[in-house]
């Protein structure tokens, strides 16, 4: 016999797929904005021979001090994040759209970074390597399971529509 779930369960697992499906188009969104605009920034900064020097040393550090350091801005940063939401969901949507935007860029411009300069050091703590596979093949899951639904298809061909028109927005601009 077919094990058959209440309705109750069915309805409020779809809820939740449907919450973590927009939280994830969101975020990859989010991702998809700042990170190219993020970009020229960090690649410049990564010239500077300052950022370049602070970059090895950072890759030398103990582990334990390497985590350290990366906490510490976490700490600092990541609860903006959440706030930021919080905003969103008593209704202050400019605050909150601007609040994540800024923590967001925050997070890129100096956790992940951080997380990047001192990758070795911090894979020689094996419970810290173990916790980042299974939150990388935690993200990989949800993430492949997103993209197989239907609203993540819509938004994919929303954003590939509005992509292509901004690039010819942007020709269009160029040319004159």
């Amino acid at each position: 016999m077919a094990d058959e779930r209440p309705l109750g369960l069915e309805v409020l697992r779809a809820v939740g797929r449907f919450v973590v499906t927009l939280v994830l188009i969101g975020w990859t969104i989010l991702d998809a904005l700042l990170f190219p605009l993020l970009r020229p920034i960090i690649n410049g900064l990564a010239r500077l021979r300052l950022f370049e020097s602070i970059g090895s040393a950072l890759g030398h550090l103990p582990p334990y001090v390497a985590l350290l350091t990366l906490a510490v801005p976490f700490v600092v940063i990541e609860p903006f994040k959440w706030f930021a939401l919080y905003w969103f969901g008593i209704g202050h949507y400019i605050q909150g759209a601007l609040l994540l935007v800024l923590a967001h860029g925050g997070s890129i411009l100096i956790v992940e970074r951080l997380y990047h300069a001192m990758h070795v050091p911090l894979m020689r703590i094996g419970w810290f390597r173990r916790l980042m596979s299974w939150l990388d093949g935690l993200r990989r899951a949800a993430f492949d399971w997103a993209r197989s639904t239907d609203l993540w298809r819509s938004a994919a061909g929303l954003a590939q529509t509005v992509r292509a028109a901004v690039r010819g927005w942007v020709r269009a601009l160029r040319r004159g």
